[in-house]
């Protein structure tokens, strides 16, 4: 994974600043970057940290955002609001982008201000401009909340996407229960004896384009055998 640095420009609310090093742990980004934070080693700063102390103890700290970002191979600017002549990438994408650099990548996510965001100019310096999609009636997020979702879309898409599931079925196996079937199915006189294949056609169908493990074919097979016991 990337070394992610979350960079947090003028924070007006030292507790959101320790919500964001709470979220860079949970989602084990590189850390926090701070630009103008102002009195922020605060009380609340440091209970809203819980677990993540260290994260604030190694916080940089910036006089721009310029400087906070020189070491940056790929630099996003979370803004919620457009910038003229930019199309915003979805947060999804962004941590696409932000995974394709590699182990040895270093990537920014750049938040602004909790009451005005970033500054045209800011937007301007970074290289891409991404949107979090949010309710029109209530658009805006909050600080900490934003940086929530960016950082755990940018954990997601590192996450491997294995997901073990039992062997599947195969033809033949379905086709060993469904003769059963058929047996028990006409023994409960749930088809008739007049053409009957026609009508168990619509059974073979019906199991053949199901995913079924074996576990559910013998399971379906003990049913069939317990019917055909009715003759």
């Amino acid at each position: 994974m990337p070394a992610v640095r979350v960079v947090l420009v003028r924070p007006e609310l030292p507790a959101n600043i320790g919500a964001c090093a709470r979220v860079a742990r949970n989602t084990g980004l590189a850390g926090l970057d701070l630009v103008e934070p102002g009195d922020w080693r605060t009380v609340d700063c440091w209970r809203t940290a819980w677990g993540a102390h260290e994260v604030l103890e190694d916080a940089r700290v910036f006089d721009d955002l310029a400087s906070a970002v020189s070491d940056a191979r790929y630099v996003a600017a979370l803004a919620g609001r457009p910038r003229p002549g930019s199309v915003p990438l979805d947060v999804r994408e962004m941590a696409l982008e932000v995974q394709a650099l590699g182990g040895d990548g270093h990537a920014a996510l750049v938040f602004g201000t909790e009451s005005t965001g970033l500054t045209q100019a800011e937007m301007a310096l970074c290289g891409r401009l991404v949107r979090i999609p949010s309710h029109p009636a209530q658009p805006s997020l909050n600080l900490s909340h934003a940086v929530a979702i960016a950082a755990y879309e940018v954990f997601r898409a590192a996450a491997p996407r294995v997901v073990s599931r039992p062997r599947p079925a195969t033809h033949g196996e379905k086709e060993k229960m469904l003769a059963l079937l058929r047996e028990g199915l006409l023994a409960a006189r749930a088809l008739p004896e007049a053409n009957t294949e026609g009508f168990f056609e619509d059974w073979h169908a019906l199991f053949q384009r199901m995913d079924l493990t074996p576990k559910e074919l013998s399971l379906l097979e003990h049913l069939a055998r317990k019917l055909a016991q009715r003759r």
